[in-house]
């Protein structure tokens, strides 16, 4: 088990803060689907078990911070790791989430969180 970064960066307008900051789900609007797909990927390399094809789902943007200047803050992606597996017909989901601390420079949003498996492998 192992902790990973994963880092990326959207245009954004700092105004938009002040919604997203009420409502953040709508930073999901932001973030393109090649982003999202690469964030899919990044996980899937993460996990440890591989079994069922893992692919993340239902993904939610929560407990959105920012700090008075809007400079900077931090937000949760919640998301759900969904598996099939195809021999026992069987599918299986468990819930994570990645925490994010993000910086604004102009009209650029640039966030880094860490990934960790909380999957036992014994």
């Amino acid at each position: 088990m192992e902790i990973k970064d994963y880092s990326f960066e959207i245009d954004l307008e700092p105004q938009e803060l002040k919604v997203i900051e009420t409502h953040p789900n709508k930073l999901l609007e932001s973030i393109s689907q090649v982003e999202l797909d690469k964030l899919n990927w990044f996980i899937f390399d993460v996990l440890g078990d591989k079994d069922g094809s893992p692919e993340i789902g239902n993904i939610e943007i929560t407990n959105f911070k920012i700090n008075p200047d809007y400079l900077n803050g931090s937000f949760r992606l919640k998301f759900q790791i969904d598996r099939k597996f195809c021999c026992s017909d069987m599918e299986s989901c468990s819930n994570d989430y990645i925490d994010f601390q993000f910086i604004m420079k102009g009209s650029k949003l640039f966030a880094t969180g860490k990934y960790f498996d909380w999957t036992l492998n014994n």
